[in-house]
């Protein structure tokens, strides 16, 4: 019953069901976090995350459309069944739906009156029969080799490059041979461009996509 699957929504982005803020429900590329993997509870007839065990929750006890994930209680709210490649509520018969019919990155996931629209359609794939991340060739929707270490130059006459101290800041340094903290590379998982040094982290502009800075930071696969 406990088997692992991904939920992805049938707009024509396919993106992933998700997480942010580890709470609320959204859609998101797919990025390899355990945010993203999801099981059946027999026991409570929930659909939990493996993130941490937390059910589907409709807010406020079903009182509004946002969803979320809490703590297990069974509550009509949290229970959901899958049919039709879609997720209905069976007391109030609304559907797991894309909030406002967005593609963006991150966009919130709601219930909505059944429209069979197709951001109300999921696919359930279950983990031990998706498709392998791929580990070379080419991205091109990002524009990248996957996992080939690159520098990243700036076209000033001192040809300086981009290099990251300190698993935080990101300066222009004269290039250094076998730094690796100056080479950079695609992830195909995260969707990201990660540092060859400090290896969990990722370009970032910081104050979450408010500032004009970038900095390198933990990877965390949001838009910024």
């Amino acid at each position: 019953m406990e088997r692992d699957f991904y939920i992805v929504n049938q707009m024509a982005s396919h993106k992933y069901l998700d997480l942010i803020n580890n709470r609320n429900m959204v859609i998101k590329t797919q990025n390899g976090r355990r945010t993203q993997v999801w099981y059946f509870h027999q026991q409570s007839k929930t659909i939990r995350t493996r993130y941490n065990n937390q059910s589907w929750d409709i807010k406020s006890a079903g009182r509004t459309n946002n969803m979320q994930i809490w703590s297990t209680n069974s509550g009509w709210f949290q229970v959901f069944k899958y049919e039709g490649n879609q997720f209905v509520n069976p007391t109030n018969n609304k559907v797991l739906s894309v909030d406002g019919r967005k593609e963006d990155e991150g966009q919130g996931v709601i219930v909505d009156g059944n429209q069979k629209r197709a951001d109300q359609q999921w696919q359930v794939i279950y983990v031990d029969k998706a498709e392998k991340v791929r580990t070379k060739g080419f991205n091109k929707e990002f524009g990248f080799h996957i996992n080939r270490p690159f520098y990243v130059r700036s076209r000033m006459p001192m040809q300086r490059v981009i290099e990251c101290h300190g698993a935080n800041n990101v300066w222009l340094k004269r290039w250094r041979k076998n730094t690796t903290a100056q080479q950079w590379y695609f992830d195909e998982v995260s969707k990201t461009i990660k540092n060859n040094h400090w290896k969990s982290h990722s370009l970032d502009i910081q104050s979450n996509g408010g500032s004009s800075n970038v900095r390198c930071t933990t990877t965390n696969s949001r838009w910024w």
